[in-house]
């Protein structure tokens, strides 16, 4: 099938038009937005998300500081600030209407940390030339939620890291490192925390810290079944977070560089007692990185004492693995991580590692080895995955897990490349397949490993067709994807990514840009669309980012057939020059599995804030979609929220298939606003 490129308008009412012949269209009208975070706060509301219950109950989770004097530095952002706590709020969309700030339950603090300390550091290091040591505060991370019926759970790791075996007792096993590049700063290692809700967020347990901070951690990740089984993993640094180097387009410190000897962890709870909180088994490593102790070159490690630890006291090993995604399937659990190749210098990059166990013996059923499902030769990263309990009926996919894969480290130009799980979640049986004798970490025989060669969706992609699919990563070695997102739906699975035709000229030039792309797979047909542009954005001076693949829940009303795409946008600055803004967040819809979407439209924003970071939860029949980002005023970044709700497009005939939400084969341009434009009609398909 052959896609055009679509065109695009913008027009002064913040909707943007994908040109199409006339059929009776909607759309998503946003309502003003609210804040969700406390406007009292010191406006420092940092990664919001949203949840959407069973019961229709939203709950959202976001950190925000509310103590000024409690300061603490950012390592990521680099910058002192005021150390932030977990804040969680709900609203029963069932029955009252959330786009209304008063029908949100009052602000309720999660963490409360920031108010205590479980080390003294020397934090801010050279900067203030006197090399005292003070309380370090319970500075809480990226909060991450996740529910199943009406059970939610919300895990972050956090600075507040007081002794596990001995609660109470100083020194604690907490240990710091002291990164030298940034001013001999002393900064705590981080541990985990969870906290559960049985009543769809209205109360919740005690938090509990599963680890004692004597490891870095980060990266947690979490599912949750509606039976109250639940899993978590994180990652485990022995010589704390590493700063980054990469050339992609975050800020480093992000987890995904790491020490050798770091490894993924993991947890589960026996069944979930009604009205009561789940029981944490131990945690215990998932992988086996840490096998001797540390060595080279690394930043000083200090006990809770201020004491600098040995190496020979320090662990270590030749690999080190990072930002574990977790899946939990009935009884069966898969977990996914890159790992660097622990080939004594003979090789850079990663490697993508796969394992399925037994939701709560991962020790007895699984080879804690992994099975390495990339190309072993190249560097691999960013592992996705959807799972699907009922395999679709005529292609049998149980799974779609992805992944950046190329030549070149340190962020370079790289393709997104999949294989599909097909009809179990053994990796024996991934299609295409991979090398049975996967699960090894011999680097002489990982090179030798001969797997097919995963399916490659990027390759080309503004002029791809069936050939490409089977293209190596080089075939085109300037062209870069990433940001990739999935559905999967029985037989429908799909996945779209960022794309630039150059990555050079992006990353270091306004000369190209990044946009959203879409692809299907038909399990029926076992065939793929060719990729489409769905951000279309022609301005070189703007870049699409963190772009939202969001589809209906489950429940008796779904609409299996649609779904919910958002994307952000951000200037682009050449790499070397720094100092991207974000802009705003866009929005489309389909009710046909793709085949149309609904003009693309932004939430109401007259004041021109930058928004970034969008969640997304439509209702079961897409017909209401509820959404959240982060918002930065210039002055403060606030929680934000708006609801989508579907409207007829002014001027457009009406058919009874699309006031029921079902859109025919092409829409028109309409007059939308202050804005009436003629417009030439072109037939656009895909």
């Amino acid at each position: 099938m052959k896609f055009k490129r679509n065109k695009i308008l913008w027009l002064a009412s913040g909707v943007m038009f994908v040109t199409s012949t006339a059929y009776g269209a909607t759309q998503l009208r946003a309502s003003n937005p609210i804040e969700l975070s406390d406007p009292g706060s010191l406006g420092y509301a940092f990664k919001t998300k949203l949840a959407r219950t069973s019961s229709g109950m939203l709950v959202t989770v976001y950190g925000d500081a509310k103590l000024a004097g409690n300061i603490v530095y950012d390592v990521k952002g680099q910058v002192d600030r005021p150390a932030r706590d977990v804040f969680v709020r709900t609203c029963d969309s069932a029955t009252l209407d959330c786009s209304v700030a008063a029908n949100w339950s009052a602000e309720f603090n999660l963490s409360n940390t920031a108010a205590e300390s479980s080390i003294d550091t020397d934090w801010d290091g050279n900067t203030d030339g006197n090399g005292t040591r003070k309380p370090y505060w319970g500075d809480s991370d990226k909060p991450n939620i996740i529910n199943a019926g009406t059970r939610v759970q919300i895990t972050w790791g956090d600075k507040y890291c007081p002794d596990l075996t001995n609660p109470g007792v100083d020194p604690t096993s907490q240990r710091s490192v002291t990164y030298i590049t940034r001013s001999a700063r002393e900064i705590p290692f981080s541990c985990v925390y969870v906290a559960n809700s049985d009543d769809n967020g209205l109360t919740w347990s005690t938090p509990i810290q599963l680890t004692d901070g004597s490891r870095d951690v980060k990266q947690d990740a979490s599912k949750t079944a509606s039976d109250g089984h639940a899993i978590i993993t994180w990652q485990e640094d022995p010589l704390g977070l590493q700063l980054g180097s990469g050339d992609g387009p975050g800020e480093g410190a992000s987890g995904a560089t790491v020490h050798h000897g770091t490894d993924v962890w993991h947890t589960t709870t026996g069944p979930w007692p009604a009205g009561g909180s789940p029981t944490w088994a131990a945690p215990e490593p998932l992988t086996d990185n840490s096998t001797q102790t540390a060595s080279g070159n690394f930043d000083d490690i200090k006990d809770a004492d201020g004491i600098v630890i040995d190496g020979g006291s320090l662990e270590g090993g030749s690999a080190g693995a990072s930002r574990p995604n977790v899946g939990l399937i009935g009884p069966i659990a898969i977990v996914a991580y890159e790992e660097t190749k622990g080939a004594d210098g003979l090789a850079t990059g990663k490697y993508v590692r796969y394992h399925k166990f037994t939701y709560n013996d991962a020790a007895g059923t699984n080879n804690n080895v992994g099975c390495i499902i990339s190309d072993p030769a190249e560097n691999a990263r960013r592992v996705r995955f959807v799972p699907q309990a009922v395999a679709g009926t005529a292609s049998g996919t149980t799974l779609g897990i992805f992944w950046k894969q190329g030549l070149y480290d340190a962020g370079g130009p790289s393709d997104i490349v999949l294989r599909r799980g097909v009809n179990t979640f053994d990796f024996i049986d991934m299609v295409p397949a991979v090398d049975v004798g996967c699960e090894t970490s011999d680097y002489a025989v990982a090179i030798a490993l001969n797997s097919a060669a995963p399916v490659n969706l990027s390759s080309e992609t503004p002029t791809a067709t069936d050939a490409n699919l089977g293209d190596i990563t080089d075939a085109n070695n300037i062209e870069n994807a990433l940001a990739h997102r999935a559905l999967l739906r029985g037989d429908d699975l799909y996945v779209g990514f960022n794309y630039t035709p150059d990555w050079a000229l992006t990353t270091y030039t306004t000369l190209e840009n990044y946009n959203f792309w879409l692809r299907h797979y038909d399990g029926v047909t076992n065939t793929w669309t060719n990729p489409v542009n769905l951000s279309n954005i022609e301005d070189k001076g703007i870049n699409v980012r963190e772009p939202r693949l969001v589809g209906t829940p489950a429940a008796p009303d779904q609409d299996t057939s649609a779904f919910v795409i958002a994307w952000g946008t951000q200037t682009n600055v050449p790499e070397h020059l720094g100092g991207a803004e974000e802009l705003d967040i866009h929005y489309t819809r389909t009710f046909d599995k793709g085949e149309n979407f609904e003009p693309v439209v932004t939430v109401p924003n007259p004041n021109g804030y930058a928004r970034f970071e969008s969640q997304l939860r439509p209702t079961p029949d897409g017909q209401t979609v509820n959404m959240a980002w982060n918002e930065n005023t210039g002055t403060a970044t606030k929680a934000m929220f708006s609801e989508g709700v579907t409207e007829t497009i002014p001027d457009a005939p009406v058919s009874e298939s699309s006031r029921n939400g079902f859109f025919g084969l092409s829409f028109s341009w309409i007059t939308v606003g202050l804005v009436a434009l003629g417009l030439l009609f072109r037939r656009r398909r895909f």
